[in-house]
């Protein structure tokens, strides 16, 4: 099911931003979202520029931004965090409809080093949730989530896994958050 109205969305990252770039590429496929922004915190990898400037011409990309402002997502419906490291702003959070993508099932593993954590702990399951952005870290309403079995006790193999299963549903759990 296509979006009729389709919902226009601005991306925060702080990393690399393989989810952004999975994201992006099946959006350029089905075009279920505009893309309006795409801001970091630091540099923005030369793949996404890349991938931006070839399909999505209009995008705002905006590098090394220390403070984010409404006037910074003109004309956006739905923020999404993915992989931004830093808390958003109380302004941010209370004027726009803010998700997060936040690497731990919640609301266990809150903040950083989730699967470290996990793995100390001898946890039983690893996973990601999408959940609303509130003024608590990680605290907001879950969205959806996604949850598979730890079969490891290497943290890189972890690390490995857990970014193969935010590749394969990240996007399509987004996109049924927009079409709710």
């Amino acid at each position: 099911m296509k979006l009729h109205n389709k919902k226009k969305v601005s991306f925060l990252i702080s990393g690399g931003g393989s989810n952004l770039l999975k994201i992006l590429k099946n959006n350029s496929l089905n075009r279920d979202f505009e893309v309006v922004a795409i801001i970091s915190n630091s540099k923005i990898s030369t793949k996404i520029k890349s991938y931006v400037n070839k399909f999505y011409k209009n995008v705002l990309v905006m590098e090394f931004k220390t403070k984010l402002q409404k006037k910074n997502f003109f004309d956006t419906n739905t923020i999404f965090s993915v992989g931004y490291m830093k808390v958003i702003e109380k302004s941010i959070i209370d004027n726009f409809d803010v998700i997060n993508l936040h690497p731990s099932i919640l609301p266990a593993y809150k903040g950083l080093m989730t699967q470290k954590r996990m793995l100390i702990n001898n946890e039983k399951n690893y996973g990601f949730t999408l959940h609303k952005v509130s003024n608590a870290l990680d605290e907001g309403e879950t969205i959806s989530n996604k949850i598979r079995k730890i079969n490891t006790k290497d943290e890189s193999e972890l690390l490995y896994k857990h970014k193969n299963i935010e590749h394969k549903f990240v996007y399509k759990q987004f996109v049924d958050y927009l079409l709710s």
